[in-house]
């Protein structure tokens, strides 16, 4: 476990983070495996029905797993306040609360799973094949929330090894089960989905393991199951915060593919590769929001707010040179790395991708500065400008799938983020740093 109320600030960050990076990394194998393997064996038709039908995986899951992660930073806050008790109190409940949630969550899923490809667009020549994946993904979504919610309770206590360690043995196993699955089975896109799920079933299952055999301040007793309204005012304070933010942000990407999908099932297999391509670029950005998550979360139990500055100023600085590396490798390789992630090889699916790859980029430093801070903000418990953020991002979309799409095409879903981006990140600058116990550390 580590603790973050101390010690060198860049040397903490990155030692919390490369650990999660990678594992980040690892997570998006299962999906790159997937995209891999159906494109090159099943063809585009199935690679196109597994991207649309990924923002609705990304808008149920991504809830839930904001969830697990608001969750996580209420137990980094009694970890840093070394209130061992409330701490274990709150891991005790968090379980609870996930695993009803959870539930509820996956029925009402699998009733709206053809309503919402209808609402999407979703073209007839995948649409059962699109059924078929996300049915898979969401029926057995318990094993994904519950992972997360442990990896997220041993990365609140500074523990980003073995969530990595997990992920790496689940991968591996992914990969075998995706070639059996799909290539020697014949199994269609399902057996890509049920490869990702078991995956996700292993990772859990190590994580209980080593938090029952390695974690002590983790051993949770029958009292620690008692219902405190005060905790978990604070748990579902986070979690729903987080949850909601991330399902503003999943439902815009939900529109947008509603308006992607329009243009045929070319345009979504470019979309869908160059979104996997960027999501692989992107993971610096979002291991640093947890990272800054985390620290801000631990510290401020700790009350130490000058840490929490310094700490995001730091952060905010490693995004930007990733953000110099990204661009650097987009306009060189993009072509490449098109074909290398999806074995592509029409023209139109390569140009199209690479155009959004290239536009996109460059505002990763923008990009950079908000996840960092929205996470940041909700460390601090400052809920709701993070909501905020999220909603303006929602909106953002809206306006591109009513009026840019129709008037602009694809150009209108390329620029979109980067327009949302920049609003956004201008709210939570001016909100973050004028905290008054952010801005009473400045010397």
């Amino acid at each position: 476990m580590k603790d973050l109320t101390k010690g060198n600030i860049i040397r903490l960050l990155i030692a919390f983070s490369v650990p999660l990076l990678i594992g980040n990394i690892f997570q998006q194998l299962y999906n790159i495996v997937d995209t891999k393997v159906v494109g090159e064996i099943l063809g585009e038709d199935a690679l196109a029905a597994i991207g649309a039908s990924s923002p609705i995986f990304n808008l149920i899951v991504g809830a839930l797993n904001g969830l697990g992660n608001g969750f996580g930073i209420v137990v980094a806050k009694f970890y840093g306040a070394k209130d061992m008790k409330r701490m274990r109190q709150a891991v005790a409940n968090a379980i609870c609360l996930c695993l009803g949630i959870t539930v509820l969550v996956t029925v009402i899923s699998l009733f709206l799973i053809r309503p919402l490809l209808v609402l999407l667009n979703t073209p007839e020549d995948i649409f059962e094949r699109c059924t078929g994946y996300i049915r898979v993904i969401i029926m057995f979504m318990i094993f994904t929330a519950a992972y997360n919610l442990c990896a997220a309770i041993l990365r609140a206590l500074g523990d980003t090894i073995r969530p990595l360690i997990f992920l790496i043995m689940a991968t591996a196993i992914n990969v075998g089960l995706d070639i059996l699955f799909v290539g020697v089975l014949r199994m269609d896109v399902q057996g890509a989905a049920y490869a990702t799920v078991i995956a996700q079933a292993i990772s859990f299952v190590c994580c209980i393991i080593y938090i029952i055999k390695k974690c002590p301040e983790l051993h949770l007793k029958q009292e620690d199951f008692s219902f405190d309204i005060k905790v978990i005012g604070e748990l579902m304070g986070q979690g729903l915060a987080m949850a909601f933010m991330l399902c503003f942000v999943s439902i815009g990407t939900l529109i947008l593919q509603g308006a992607i999908n329009k243009f045929g099932t070319g345009i979504i297999s470019a979309h869908t590769i160059a979104r996997k391509i960027s999501e692989i670029f992107m993971l610096p950005f979002s291991t640093l929001g947890v990272a800054a998550a985390t620290f801000t979360g631990q510290n401020y139990g700790a009350g130490r707010y000058d840490r929490i500055r310094t700490g995001i100023r730091d952060a905010i600085l490693i995004s930007w040179i990733w953000a110099v590396f990204v661009i650097a490798t987009v306009y060189l390789f993009a072509p490449f790395l098109i074909r290398l992630i999806s074995g592509a090889t029409t023209p139109e699916i390569v140009e199209t991708a690479q155009r959004y790859l290239r536009f996109d980029t460059p505002f990763y430093f923008v990009l950079g500065i908000l996840i960092i801070l929205r996470n940041a903000m909700q460390g601090l418990g400052r809920k709701i400008v993070p909501m905020i953020s999220s909603g303006i991002e929602l909106l953002g979309k809206l306006i591109v799938a009513w009026i840019l799409a129709e008037r602009m095409g694809y150009f209108g879903i390329i620029i979109s983020e980067p327009a949302t981006w920049i609003l956004c990140t201008i709210l939570l600058c001016i909100t973050f740093f004028s905290d008054a116990r952010i801005r009473k550390t400045v010397s």
